[in-house]
């Protein structure tokens, strides 16, 4: 029997985008790059990927608070325009966010990682489910699997 219930992916914290955006400064005082994007990187304050040539901002990210073990810093691309921001996304992943194999970590309320797996597209939403029901984890992280990087929180509704 699967498990259904609701679930949304949340975009990242508005405080945090608005800070870096502002200051051209990340969480750690380094200078964030700005740039005009390629086109397909992903933006983690909007769930969406980046198109050619729309300004964006590389910058490190913290996912995981201190003082857990699992608090590694990475790199994330945001939007560099001041946009409205992004709603979370409920009981679905985000429209063309997510295009391959990614990676979901679920954590306990003190930030550690008790359950991870990798999951294609046409199991993600059984795996998400599966994973949030468990009774220790507390929220998911997706990563994006070739890079390792932070893509963005699930939680449950």
């Amino acid at each position: 029997m699967k498990p259904e219930f609701s679930f949304y992916v949340q975009p990242l914290a508005e405080a945090f985008v608005s800070r870096v955006r502002a200051s051209l400064i990340d969480d750690f005082g380094r200078q964030v790059c700005a740039m005009p994007a390629k086109g397909g990187e992903p933006l983690r304050d909007q769930l969406r990927r980046a198109t050619p040539g729309e300004p964006i901002i590389l910058c490190s990210y913290q996912a995981v608070p201190l003082p857990s073990a699992y608090a590694e810093v990475g790199p994330i691309f945001i939007s560099a325009a001041v946009e409205s921001p992004s709603r979370a996304v409920s009981n679905a992943l985000p429209p063309g966010y997510f295009t391959r194999t990614f990676a979901l970590r679920g954590y306990n309320a003190s930030n550690e990682i008790v359950e991870s797996t990798l999951t294609d597209l046409t199991d993600a939403i059984d795996t998400i489910r599966r994973l949030l029901a468990m009774p220790d984890v507390g929220s998911l992280h997706a990563r994006f699997a070739g890079h390792g990087c932070f893509a963005a929180r699930i939680m449950r509704e």
